[in-house]
């Protein structure tokens, strides 16, 4: 992150959205009907889990993002405000329904969902750009590239940098992932998505190519194997945490915030990847994508837990 004094550390960008979540032996599939058992009503949206994550760390966030002028929008800003994200750049749309999803779990934890997104634009040009003028670091999940173009240009005007979250929808092949490279300064991927859309597996060499092509830094998590990442300078891999796993829902929204969380002080990048999988091990406890979003405390009880054993296997 840029050693830039902004009193916002992270604006997010992205229309938060109520997640109806649902157990079920088995997801459906086409033409199929299951049982199953409703758990309850969430705040979620990958960008707003970030936002969640990185202010129960310590940052100063704010979100840019829309809700509808119902329950849900009322019930969502609370949620913001519960975990200290400003709701500053925060829309009220007249007459429009909030932004939902129907998650359905697995008993092993996986997850299928279906998102329904709200209508209209999101992007405000004077809004952001007054946003984004008082923000280090803004994050986004691209689903449209000129979108995406707007904002990397009025980020740039601002002072701030972009960190993008590489979701399937976003960047499906080599071609759009190509035209994507450019415009974000920090990359999240998973594993899967970082093997489909580039045609190599992620090794750290491989993530390092893409750096040639405008982000200082690649992301790449790896469920229970961990996460690695490089920047042109350091690389670095590291080992997943011990987790009982109950709900994998916003796990990588978790790393993600906490990752940026990390960099606030340049810490090294080995650092931000231990403290980001530390974080991500707890965020999977329970049901819902902020149940179990840690702060700064547990976070360091399962670093020292970890240094501990190892100075003990020694």
């Amino acid at each position: 992150m840029q050693n830039v004094e902004k009193p916002i550390d992270l604006l997010t960008y992205g229309d938060p959205n109520l997640d109806q979540v649902f157990s079920v032996r088995a997801a459906p599939r086409a033409d199929e009907k299951k049982l199953g058992r409703r758990l309850g009503n969430f705040g979620g949206g990958t960008s707003s889990n970030v936002a969640c994550a990185a202010a129960r760390l310590g940052l100063a966030v704010a979100a840019y993002g829309r809700v509808g002028d119902d329950s849900d929008g009322r019930f969502l800003a609370a949620d913001f405000r519960r975990f200290g994200v400003s709701t500053n750049y925060l829309r009220i749309e007249p007459g429009t329904p909030s932004s939902c999803a129907m998650i359905m779990i697995e008993p092993g934890g996986e997850k299928a969902l279906v998102y329904a997104p709200m209508p209209g634009e999101l992007l405000d040009p004077p809004s952001l750009s007054a946003a984004l003028a008082r923000s280090r670091v803004v994050y986004a999940t691209p689903y449209d590239l000129d979108e995406l173009g707007r904002l990397r240009e009025l980020a740039s005007r601002g002072g701030a940098e972009v960190a993008l979250d590489m979701e399937d929808a976003a960047s499906a092949d080599y071609r759009r992932l190509d035209s994507m490279l450019p415009l974000g300064d920090l990359l999240f991927f998973n594993e899967r998505l970082f093997e489909a859309a580039s045609g190599m597996a992620p090794s750290l060499e491989n993530m390092a190519r893409l750096l040639d092509r405008g982000p200082h830094t690649v992301i790449v998590t790896r469920g229970a194997a961990g996460a690695r990442a490089v920047t042109r300078n350091e690389a670095a891999d590291q080992a997943a945490y011990p987790a009982e796993v109950v709900d994998t829902t916003g796990a990588g929204d978790c790393f993600a915030g906490a990752f940026l969380a990390a960099s606030r002080e340049g810490a090294p990048l080995q650092h931000r990847l231990r403290f980001a999988c530390a974080a991500a091990s707890l965020a999977v406890s329970t049901i819902g994508a902020r149940s179990a979003l840690p702060d700064q405390m547990l976070v360091g009880s399962v670093l020292n837990g970890a240094r501990a054993a190892n100075r003990h296997d020694s």
